[in-house]
């Protein structure tokens, strides 16, 4: 993935006009549905994954390749929660209770993104770093409430994010645009204790299946140009040149 990555930045700064390229920056936010992927847990039928949200706000800055290519980096804080309703067999009546759990944890995610702009609208795609930090965890039958679960969780995970939308409103230097943006974390989210007890069900299943973070995330995002890249008159050095 890295050297594709760095292929493809070449090649935008070898085949692009570099006296049309110019910088903007940006903040940025973002609300929607977080999901929790494990197919041991959507496989088992007293495990039902409940509706869960979360957030995400930050900021970007961007190095556009002419018109229509921009390469962009973002770092943005965001959570992540998963709800679940579950049921547990009472040995001695025979009956199988409701219970509700649910795993939240708080992330820096940095992204390389590749956006194409084009009709006033925009598609992006590229790969995502993401450090959880602050993990927590409720289950009413264990009767524990946001406690601690940081050990449970990997430090750092990979995935690859997309997103589109269309610019709204601005000014000849700002602008927004709102849009959607999707989040899925390829490496497994759990750590070799959180792998080990099973988390979060803490049940034992025939084999062991990796854990997966997705978000899908209305944004809204707001950028200012701040300036282009062009060559001085009397020397070959490039210069910022502010607006």
């Amino acid at each position: 993935m890295r050297k594709t990555i760095l292929t493809f930045l070449s090649t935008l700064l070898i085949t692009t006009s570099f006296g049309q390229n110019w910088l903007d920056v940006g903040v940025k936010g973002g609300y929607g549905l977080t999901l929790l992927f494990n197919q041991n847990i959507f496989d088992d039928a007293s495990y039902n994954h409940q509706l869960s949200t979360g957030y995400t706000f930050g900021g970007k800055f961007g190095y556009n390749f002419g018109e229509f290519h921009e390469v962009t980096f973002d770092v943005m804080s965001s959570s992540f929660n998963q709800k679940f309703k579950f049921n547990v067999m009472d040995s001695l009546s025979g009956a199988t209770p409701e219970y509700q759990s649910s795993v939240a944890y708080r992330a820096l995610d940095l992204f390389l993104m590749y956006r194409n702009n084009n009709s006033g609208r925009y598609f992006e795609i590229g790969p995502m770093i993401s450090l959880i930090r602050n993990a927590t965890h409720t289950n009413e039958f264990l009767e524990v409430s946001n406690s601690d679960a940081s050990p449970n969780w990997a430090k750092n995970g990979y995935g690859i994010s997309m997103g589109f939308g269309a610019y709204m409103i601005g000014t000849e230097n700002f602008g927004v645009t709102f849009g959607a943006r999707f989040n899925y974390m390829i490496s497994d989210a759990l750590s070799a204790t959180g792998q080990y007890y099973n988390y979060p069900t803490n049940k034992t299943y025939d084999s062991y299946k990796a854990s997966h973070p997705f978000s899908a995330m209305v944004v809204m995002e707001m950028n200012y140009d701040l300036g282009y890249l062009a060559q001085g008159k009397c020397s070959k050095r490039r210069k910022i040149l502010l607006f």
